[in-house]
């Protein structure tokens, strides 16, 4: 990537160095700024560890290739349209490549005989300590410009920022109880740190955005958009503007290929075939060599959202 001015390098610096957008991908979940700084009984692996990741991307993804990672691997893996596992395949694809790091376990099953306790999204080793990881990308819509985590929810109304945090809680506590350590312990598995591992966007709406309020404890740099219901995405299209809307399966890019997106040359029927539980995630663009690179991101939503 060069002599850098900053140091670790901006995001946008390690995605230009990524020759393909499966390797964008990794970059954005591992080296993106966290949603959350805190929250109460969980450990968030916060901004240290994104300006770690892209500090060392440009050696990674050279090793990775040496390895022969796939290119584009994210576009032909099985399932791998549901954004979640996506988000899971580049997060496991950046430890699997990683020196340091070993996978021990991806979404173990805890069987204690004839019960199942849960589901551990990821451990992983390093230096003989192990980590247990739960992973997450969430796209959270302000419902009334408050504060409060029961405030933000996301497309699907069922899905709110309080739920997911007691969530992470229960998650991350599971491979702490005596009986859940003991059976990872017959596998060789002694977890000695925890923690949260969530990216995604938060979306203020668009007539809050000149003074946004964000969810108490957001991380200071997570990464922030507008939102709007359909009826008042006219009110934000400009001719001016470069628009387009994003495939469900490529909300975690944040540079498209122009094959990859719709344009949205006027304030007409948002595509049908973007749309994700009446949704549709838009953005204004830069093109350059028929690559669209994102500037503002947004997400129009029916216009009973978010009643259902």
């Amino acid at each position: 990537m060069g002599i850098q001015r900053n140091w670790p390098p901006p995001l946008d610096d390690v995605l230009n160095a990524c020759p393909t957008r499966g390797l964008q991908e990794v970059a954005w979940c591992v080296g993106s700024p966290p949603l959350m700084a805190s929250s109460p009984g969980v450990n968030h692996i916060g901004q240290a560890a994104a300006e770690s990741a892209r500090s060392e991307f440009d050696a990674w993804m050279h090793r990775a290739l040496a390895a022969g990672i796939e290119r584009e691997t994210f576009e032909s893996k099985p399932g791998n349209q549901r954004l979640g596992h996506r988000f899971e395949r580049c997060v496991s694809t950046w430890f699997h490549h990683h020196p340091e790091w070993a996978i021990e376990a991806a979404n173990h099953v805890v069987q204690l005989g004839k019960r199942t306790a849960g589901e551990i999204d990821l451990l992983v080793e390093r230096a003989g300590e192990v980590l247990h990881l739960e992973l997450a990308v969430k796209f959270y819509l302000s419902t009334s410009g408050s504060a409060q985590w029961d405030t933000w929810v996301g497309v699907d109304p069922v899905d709110r920022l309080d739920v997911k945090l007691d969530k992470f809680k229960t998650q991350l506590a599971l491979s702490a109880q005596p009986e859940i350590a003991a059976h990872l312990n017959q596998f060789g598995w002694d977890v000695h740190q925890r923690g949260a591992w969530m990216k995604g966007w938060f979306f203020e709406h668009f007539k809050r955005m000149t003074a946004p309020v964000l969810p108490r404890n957001a991380s200071f740099d997570c990464n922030v958009g507008w939102w709007c219901h359909e009826k008042d995405w006219p009110q934000i299209w400009t001719a001016v503007g470069d628009w387009v809307a994003i495939a469900p399966h490529h909300w975690l890019r944040v540079r498209h290929d122009a094959a990859d997106v719709v344009d949205l040359t006027d304030t007409g029927a948002l595509p049908t075939g973007m749309l994700k539980n009446n949704a549709c995630m838009v953005a204004m663009v830069e093109r350059e060599n028929g690559v669209c690179r994102e500037m503002m991101r947004g997400i129009v939503v029916h216009d009973h959202w978010p009643r259902g």
